[in-house]
């Protein structure tokens, strides 16, 4: 079975996705030299690699161009990836075991399991860029801040994240996912 975490986060996505307005692609993004058409284009590539390694196929070696990806349509383009993945992860393809670019193999069912912290992070720069309020459930972020809260050092290692931002002592869970991601809570 597909983690249930995975679905609603993707779900999250694709309702901000949807929302943007049609002038708002070219936005600036959180993600420093990113426009939302970017961020967009940056989460379908994820799951392209979701479902190359649900179908055992090799990872490309470098990342594709990101409004490429997102095409003219990034809704129309997010579904037809999502539906081609969604149809590749099959009982057999959840168990396979993974090598993941930080040298640590998993099953591709516990990959998944923590990608909403991929899918919550973004979800909030795409509604940032459009200029779009967001909430995210609470019982979806307490799972994905407890992955940021493993992840965030390593991910800062490779330049990947950015330096943490600081928090009121009162900030939510969102907040403090956000936080640990350089995301500015003021924003929040």
């Amino acid at each position: 079975m597909i983690p249930e975490q995975f679905v609603r986060a993707l779900d999250v996505f694709e309702g901000v996705l949807v929302a943007v307005p049609a002038d708002r692609w070219l936005s600036p993004s959180p993600c420093e030299g990113w426009a939302g058409v970017d961020v967009a284009g940056h989460v379908i590539a994820g799951l392209l690699v979701v479902e190359m390694r649900a179908a055992g196929r090799a990872l490309p070696e470098n990342d594709p161009d990101w409004r490429e990806v997102a095409g003219d349509d990034p809704p129309a383009s997010w579904r037809e990836v999502r539906a081609r993945m969604t149809g590749e992860l099959t009982p057999e393809a959840l168990d396979r075991r993974i090598l993941l670019g930080i040298g640590i193999t998993v099953t591709l069912r516990n990959w998944l399991a923590e990608y909403p912290l991929e899918l919550l992070v973004h979800t909030w720069d795409l509604a940032q860029a459009a200029g779009l309020p967001i909430v995210f459930d609470a019982d979806l972020v307490r799972p994905a801040l407890e992955t940021a809260r493993r992840m965030a050092q390593r991910g800062r290692e490779t330049g990947m994240v950015g330096p943490e931002v600081a928090v009121a002592g009162e900030a939510d869970d969102q907040a403090r996912l956000l936080a640990l991601f350089g995301r500015s809570p003021a924003a929040v």
